[in-house]
């Protein structure tokens, strides 16, 4: 690194002059060196007062400028410690440059208290695209794809002195692509886990110090113990998430990225534990299957996040999630309404800066933001972003103490403290010490006191079981009966995979027993859930079963997924296959057990779908086991670390859909039910086999035989034949007449347009011109319209139907024939 420094500084000529101090730096294509780093100041004071003028913060607040460049530049992510101290992450390539030795970790602190830093320090001098961090003590958790490691200060100097790896292979390498879509954010929970915002280009394989190896294929959330063990997946199914904000009841949230105008644009995630939010293979067209967003804000570009409660934050502002949008120039409050085991949202403008990418506060109700400010996507300069610091008018915080000063029972009394970061700060604190004998009893106490604040209750109780795992377990159980702290207890008694010995499930039960005797329990519901889909048996997989019919739409999603973790096979197919049951809340039992088994593929679950099959006679349930044999009918493939793009196939269910060894028995099977189907069951299989790609071969052929007399399946073939890549020439005719007629369904119609699309026959591009503006006029689910107009408008065929669009324009009238001429003229362009 020193030979490259002095070969690339030699290579130096002409540049931006920065007289800073009677020392000029003056390099463009590099960051200061540390060297010279120690001689810029933290703040250029021309600058400051131009760039203050960017920044709006409510009035309650007063801002500074803490740094500006070219000390503090390309700000990605930033991390507060307890007394103000900042650590950046510096990452000169943007997010699509690819150059070595162009990102670091800087530390800048403000050491005469006037709200600006003075002091600037490369806490890591060289790391290649730096993003999440975490401070903690002497140590500073960093992800930097394609690995998370951490660096440790141990004399406190600014410097770091010591590298440990933790996790590898968590992103990709500049070998095989860019750091932007990648590996994002870290936030460390009062349940002493790491939790890492993964952005949807996932990772292959990534490998924690346990030995623990895990893939995301996609974006979602994933965790870890602070020493690198514990690796799993926490949420699934976002898309560009760059942080979670963790709350201190473990609640998390995240501004999710936009799909650049294909909908489903800037999304507040609820992130309750284990949970698929569908991005991209479910959120169009299996909606149910997935946890909805909280809110939907149109465009914009998502950025880092944090859960701000502290004592000096004004009430209407404090304890909620902040999100920062880098299209937007804004972070954002969300206010949070409790709504079963979930929340509403509001959104509300909080800070104002240009290009903002991430924020955090301090023990001191200080909150810091950056800004990325005349940045492109690559190295444009030094003199690139600055961050801002807003603080509450007029408070005056309690000093900070000395935390490794104080006695054990201090410690303890500060888990009652009114800031969030203090009480992590205690707890952390105490979980470093050897032994804290002599505040169990004081600690036991606190979390069972119900006048206490619940955050501290819950700070207090993870406490415990950090330090002391399993021991702790019979001291948990005890407090199923307390409404007000059951579901953390039952939380922290399943949450690690290497405590589980003896196995906690009869407090889980209890647990669980006691929220079902209350409706307004669904967070005790939904944990219990989770812990015991972690270490139940087959008894308790049958208890779960009724879980998955209950009245929250979250608790119901938990208790799906938790069978799917239980590999509740056998419990699953019994409730499928009851008779007894004919009440509404029985069928969603029995369809939330479907969807526990169609993402189970074995052997064991077709077999048995396929035995009831024939034997079932009720159309509605035949409907439910139909449905869950298609979603069977393939597997995803496995992935080879190809990625999709900006706007990715969102047909769903899989991404990449591939046979597997029981594909053949089950579109067996499909073939003998539509053989057999009435015309409503055949439309139906008709849709399923569309709505899950599935080729029609055969069936098709039967659809169409039936369809001259059975006119309710033009719809199914029209969506089967919109999905296929060749139309055949005995579909047409049926295609035309689905298109055209004025009874059928605008997504039929839009369908039927995509498939006649596929053609050059000139009924066919008739009925298009007919059809299309009256599709354009109407809005169907799943962007249909939009689909039917991109088909028509790149139809491969346009230059092969010239003579069609000569032909029939004078034969048409107002908008399709202006369609026509349209067409003439582009074809002539």
């Amino acid at each position: 690194m020193k030979a490259f420094r002095t070969s690339l500084a030699a290579s130096l000529t002409a540049g931006l002059a920065l007289a800073v101090q009677g020392q000029t730096y003056t390099a463009t294509d590099r960051q200061p060196t540390p060297a010279e780093l120690a001689k810029l100041p933290a703040v250029m004071p021309e600058k400051a007062a131009e760039l203050i003028k960017l920044v709006k913060a409510p009035p309650e607040f007063d801002v500074t400028i803490f740094a500006t460049p070219p000390a503090v530049n390309y700000p990605v992510f930033v991390a507060a410690a307890p007394d103000g101290t900042l650590y950046v992450s510096s990452d000169g390539n943007g997010s699509l440059d690819r150059k070595p030795h162009l990102g670091r970790v800087l530390r800048v602190r403000d050491t005469n208290g006037d709200g600006q830093g003075d002091e600037v320090k490369a806490f890591v001098a060289d790391v290649d695209s730096p993003r999440g961090l975490v401070w903690d003590h002497d140590r500073l958790y960093l992800l930097h794809p394609p690995d998370i490691s951490v660096f440790i200060d141990r004399d406190g100097d600014g410097i770091s002195d010591e590298k440990k790896t933790l996790v590898t292979g968590i992103g990709w390498t500049f070998k095989d692509r860019p750091a932007d879509h990648g590996s994002n954010g870290l936030t460390l929970g009062i349940d002493g886990w790491l939790y890492a915002a993964i952005g949807d280009f996932g990772f292959l394989e990534a490998t924690g110090t346990d030995g623990q190896k895990l893939q995301m294929r996609g974006g979602g959330v994933v965790r870890f113990r602070p020493d690198g063990s514990g690796l799993e997946t926490w949420a699934e199914g976002t898309r560009n998430i760059l942080e979670v904000a963790m709350s201190p009841l473990l609640d998390g949230f995240t501004r999710d990225n936009t799909n650049d105008g294909g909908g489903w644009d800037i999304r507040l995630h609820h992130f309750s534990g284990y949970t698929q939010h569908g991005y991209p293979r479910l959120f169009k067209n299996f909606p149910d299957e997935i946890i909805q967003p909280l809110a939907d804000y149109g465009g914009g570009s998502g950025c880092g996040a944090g859960w701000i409660d502290e004592p000096g934050i004004p009430e209407k502002w404090n304890n909620a999630p902040f999100t920062a949008d880098w299209g937007r120039d804004w972070v954002y409050h969300h206010g949070l309404t409790p709504k079963g085991a979930t929340f509403v949202a509001t959104q509300e403008e909080f800070l104002k800066l240009p290009r903002v990418t991430d924020l955090d506060v301090d023990a001191n109700s200080a909150i810091y933001a950056a800004s990325w400010r005349g940045a492109s996507f690559t190295w444009v300069g030094p003199d690139v972003g600055f961050i801002a610091r807003a603080t509450p008018k007029g408070f005056t915080p309690e000093p900070l103490p000395e935390f490794d000063q104080l006695r054990n029972e201090e410690l303890v009394a500060l888990l009652e403290a009114p800031s969030h970061v203090r009480r992590l700060a205690a707890q952390r604190t105490l979980l470093r010490r050897e032994k804290i004998t002599g505040v169990e009893k004081q600690l036991r106490t606190l979390v069972r006191n119900s006048s206490k604040p619940l955050a501290s209750r819950v700070a207090g109780l993870f406490l415990l079981k950090q330090k002391f795992g399993t021991d702790a377990h019979a001291f948990l159980g005890t407090l199923a009966s307390d409404a007000t702290i059951a579901p953390w207890a039952a939380r922290a008694l399943a949450d690690r995979n290497d405590q589980r010995h003896p196995l906690p499930v009869k407090a889980l039960s209890a647990i669980l027993e006691s929220a079902t005797t209350r409706a307004d329990q669904p967070r005790s519901r939904k944990e219990a859930l989770i812990a015991l889909g972690k270490v139940g048996t087959a008894k308790q997989a049958a208890a779960l079963t009724a879980w998955v019919a209950d009245s929250d739409p979250i608790v119901a999603h938990t208790a799906v997924h938790s069978l799917i973790r239980l590999r509740a096979i056998k419990e699953c197919l019994q409730v499928v296959a009851a008779t007894s049951g004919r009440s509404d809340h029985f069928a969603a039992i029995r369809i939330g057990c479907l969807k526990v088994l169609q993402a189970l593929p074995e052997s064991e679950v077709v077999t048995g779908l396929v035995s009831l099959l024939p034997r079932e006679t009720d159309p509605t349930r035949r409907q439910d086991l139909l449905t869950a044999l298609c979603r069977l009918h393939f597997v995803e493939g496995k992935w080879k670390g190809d990625s999709w793009g900006t706007r990715p196939d969102t047909r769903g269910p899989f991404y990449q859909p591939e046979p597997w060894r029981e594909t053949p028995t089950i579109a067996a099977a499909l073939k003998a039910a539509l053989a057999k189907a009435d015309s409503q069951e055949a439309a139906f299989i008709g849709r399923e086999l569309a709505r899950h790609r599935i080729p029609a071969g055969d069936a098709l052929n039967t659809l169409l035989a039936r369809a001259a007399t059975e006119p309710s399946l033009l719809p199914a073939i029209a969506a089967q034949l919109a999905e296929a890549e060749e139309v055949p020439a005995a579909a047409i005719p049926l295609l035309v007449q689905t298109a055209t007629a004025d009874t059928t369904a605008d997504a039929a119609r839009a369908q039927a347009v995509i498939a006649l699309a596929k053609t050059s026959r000139a009924d066919a591009w008739h009925a298009i011109l007919s059809a299309l503006p009256r599709v354009q006029q109407t809005k169907t689910e799943n962007n249909l319209s939009e689909k039917a107009r991109s088909a028509v408008n790149n139809a491969p065929q346009l230059d092969q139907v010239h003579a069609v669009f000569e032909a029939v324009a004078p034969q048409l009238n107002g908008p399709a024939s202006l369609l026509a001429e349209g067409f003439l003229l582009k074809l002539a362009a």
